[in-house]
């Protein structure tokens, strides 16, 4: 097995989200915080409460590691937005949190409900955040037997199971966690694209050849994103109706052998984007991919 390419701590006592977030950020070993005197959460937000959780972290270890805090709640429209923030305060994990968020919905018939998660990851270079959102509903009883916290009673929208039901592999797809996860790691893609050697760099556009060539997904890719930095005209599907697009590509290099490929289509005047973030080698070879913004359109062609 490879080695990871980066070592963070998670702010937290809770050793599923560890592993859990783990699986979510393809190249990073994730390691709970071991601590006492833990800090009180005192914010008014999830953003707040997960920063909170990240600065003592990096009390505890110093100020060159990599500290990621996270705050996550469940929202229930029928209880005015609790539990919230204050999840986790609710009742202890597990049957008697479920036992007591069934009891409150007790005969209510509209159980709308969503899942928050906010990431806040401090590293010696600076902050990177991530959030995320999944909408769903309350079921009237648990079932399922995987995940953890109110996973057995929370019915994702366009599903019939629970997520306990539907089981860990469509959780690390779609939750609102992994959904953090990803605009986590996109934020870092542009971090490294702003600290990156730049467009210019003959290295960076022999790396993007081979990243063209390097496999299925890159070559249909190739057929309308240009091979070296910048940006071409395009023409979009976007529901039905051809639109103007333009195509543009980007790379940053990292040293000493990584590099970020971003692939951007921009449309409707730029009001509407869709943009890949490829964590390759410098053989072009693809490490991860995360996929950001609007909704990719269903065909694409283009105009070069």
């Amino acid at each position: 097995m490879p080695s990871p390419d980066r070592h963070a701590t998670l702010a937290s006592r809770n050793a599923h989200k560890a592993r859990e977030l783990e699986r979510l950020l393809p190249g990073w070993a994730i390691e709970p915080l071991v601590a006492d005197d833990w800090p009180a959460e005192t914010g008014d937000t999830y953003e707040a409460n997960a920063r909170i959780k990240a600065v003592f972290g990096r009390e505890v270890l110093g100020p060159d590691a990599t500290v990621i805090g996270e705050d996550s709640g469940l929202e229930v429209d029928a209880l005015g937005g609790r539990p919230g923030i204050y999840s986790a305060r609710y009742a202890p994990e597990g049957a008697p949190a479920i036992a007591k968020l069934l009891g409150e919905l007790d005969g209510v018939d509209a159980r709308d409900a969503r899942y928050v998660s906010e990431l806040v990851c401090l590293t010696p270079e600076g902050e990177l955040r991530g959030s995320g959102t999944l909408t769903g509903r309350i079921a009237r009883e648990a079932r399922g037997h995987e995940g953890f916290g109110y996973d057995p009673v929370f019915v994702p929208d366009g599903e019939r199971e629970t997520v306990a039901e539907l089981g860990d592999a469509w959780k690390e797809r779609n939750s609102h966690r992994a959904r953090a996860a990803r605009a986590l790691l996109a934020a870092l893609a542009m971090t490294l694209l702003v600290a990156g050697c730049g467009g210019t760099d003959k290295t960076g556009i022999r790396v993007l050849r081979r990243f063209f060539a390097a496999g299925p997904v890159a070559r249909k890719l190739g057929t309308r994103f240009p091979h070296k930095p910048g940006t071409l005209p395009c023409t979009v599907d976007d529901s039905g109706t051809t639109v103007q697009a333009t195509c543009a590509t980007d790379i940053s290099l990292v040293k000493p052998d990584k590099a970020v490929v971003t692939l951007t289509e921009a449309w409707n005047h730029g009001a509407k984007a869709h943009t890949w973030f490829f964590f390759i080698r410098r053989d072009g070879s693809v490490q991860s991919v995360v996929q950001e913004g609007s909704p990719s359109p269903v065909t694409t062609t283009t105009s070069h």
